[in-house]
């Protein structure tokens, strides 16, 4: 079962997805949850969006936490930094504000501005 909780939210497919963010949205995938303000899930398998306006566009077990965050896809990617990024690989970690993991695995940025 889809949920959109929070206000002005949406689910546009999928199962057991769920917007509870205000204007969140989760579109299609499964089990993927969009639980801060303006946070997007783009399908994929178990992702989380729990920082205002974050984006995650589809792969799995994928978090952006920070602020303006993204991870573009991959496999247990995690972007927690204010404006980071992880695009795409597999267990890349990018905690630095405005920092990137460009694809890869095991990949980690923690400083600000750093490129892993």
């Amino acid at each position: 079962e889809n949920k959109a909780r929070g206000t002005e939210s949406s689910v546009s497919g999928g199962y057991g997805n769920d917007a509870s963010g205000n204007n969140a949205s989760v579109s299609g995938g499964q089990e993927n949850d969009a639980s801060e303000n303006n946070a997007s899930v783009s399908g994929g398998f178990k992702n989380k969006d729990s920082g205002n306006w974050t984006t995650v566009s589809g792969g799995r077990d994928s978090e952006a936490s920070g602020e303006y965050a993204t991870v573009s896809g991959g496999d247990q990617n995690k972007a927690s930094g204010t404006k980071s990024s992880v695009s795409g690989g597999a267990h890349n970690e990018v905690s630095g504000d405005f920092a990137t993991v460009i694809g890869g695995h095991l990949r980690k940025a923690w400083n600000d501005y750093q490129i892993g």
